[in-house]
């Protein structure tokens, strides 16, 4: 089957605020039928896989309203104007945890589920981290923050209390540079 790109006909924008655009598109698919797409369009994040000495990562818990659930993530926000995914990522870490990191390393990008959303986040691995303030969260932010072993996030995430396709992304980076110890 050859794989081939929609043609665009006419877009228009729904909704839009700071954070995200909704936005209908009418496309002609390879068929040659007209469809109606809808797209969220967010601004891009950034997320730090923070390791300290012993190897633990860390990991946080914060509530989300959209899921009614408090669930497990990884330090990290949406990049501001002007912003590359790095600053952001280092921000976010000073700001959420009150550490900073001497070593960065990019560990990759995944797109948030792309059927729908027009939206990525870019990991990166910090090291040789240090205390440097405390936390400044902003005022919807209620986040704990604790170390585990990289050993927990495995078991964690084969229970299913790992859902955060953030922090399962930055599992599956982090054992694809072998830094996941076997069982």
């Amino acid at each position: 089957m050859d794989i081939r790109p929609w043609r665009l006909q006419a877009k228009r924008v729904v909704y839009q605020d700071r954070w995200v655009e909704v936005a209908l598109a009418d496309v002609q698919l390879p068929t040659g039928r007209a469809y109606t797409y809808t797209t969220l369009r967010r601004v891009p994040g950034a997320a730090v896989v923070a390791l300290n000495g012993r190897q633990e990562v860390l990991v946080q818990r914060e509530y989300r309203y959209p899921l009614d659930a408090v669930v497990y993530q990884l330090p990290g926000g949406l990049v501001d104007a002007g912003e590359s995914p790095l600053e952001t990522a280092r921000r976010e870490l000073r700001e959420e945890t009150g550490y900073e990191a001497e070593e960065w390393e990019l560990l990759g990008t995944v797109q948030d589920n792309p059927g729908l959303i027009d939206g990525a986040t870019t990991l990166f691995l910090a090291q040789r981290l240090r205390p440097a303030s405390t936390a400044q969260l902003e005022q919807a932010e209620f986040v704990t923050s604790e170390w585990r072993p990289l050993s927990w996030l495995r078991e964690r995430i084969l229970a299913g209390e790992i859902e955060d396709r953030v922090l399962l992304a930055a599992f599956a980076f982090l054992a694809a540079r072998g830094l996941i110890p076997e069982r």
